[in-house]
């Protein structure tokens, strides 16, 4: 059994699931993450979740035995990791439009796996409903590192795109943004 020791919680793994058991002063982030796991099941771009205890504050779901987008980028060729950043921030955009606030996606190197050419967005505890959310700019936030813009071939893009996405979401504003960092 392989046991992972997290801030709030620990995560044991065994027969292809992991188990997350919260510390009990966390009971408020395990309601959140079972909220957001659950709202998202059907994108397919999170674990799924198999149970449930709130009891014993955990949660059972698929284990994604996969590789941490930090590892990622320094081991990827340019094409396949321009591939896989437009899906992350394809995603970004599909939990902006939901009004969902992950956080933490200006430094995701712990909260996004990669799987069989699969994207997986985990660690939901700290997410929150938004009415301006700002998964989107904080994941260019990430891109635009010198090693990342480099490394992917991709463009930082102009603060007035940015500004327009952000004041309306619209598929229109956000697909400009996109062609502005992928060309």
């Amino acid at each position: 059994m392989l046991t992972l020791k997290g801030k709030h919680s620990m995560v044991y793994v065994e027969d292809g699931k992991a188990i997350k058991i919260f510390k009990p002063q966390f009971r408020y982030n395990f309601w959140k993450e079972v909220r957001y796991l659950t709202v998202l099941q059907s994108q397919r771009f999170v674990p799924k979740l198999f149970d449930f205890n709130p009891e014993e504050l955990s949660i059972e779901m698929e284990f994604i035995n996969g590789i941490f987008i930090r590892n990622f980028i320094k081991q990827s060729d340019s094409e396949e990791l321009r591939r896989i950043l437009q899906r992350c921030l394809d995603i970004c955009y599909r939990l902006d439009r939901m009004r969902i606030q992950k956080e933490e996606m200006n430094h995701p190197g712990k909260h996004i796996l990669i799987r069989d050419d699969k994207v997986y967005f985990i660690d939901f505890e700290r997410a929150f409903d938004s009415p301006n959310p700002s998964n989107v700019t904080q994941f260019i936030t990430y891109l635009c590192s010198k090693q990342i813009l480099e490394k992917a071939e991709i463009n930082k893009p102009p603060v007035e795109l940015l500004k327009e996405y952000k004041r309306d979401y619209s598929f229109r504003s956000y697909m400009t943004l996109k062609e502005a960092i992928f060309g």
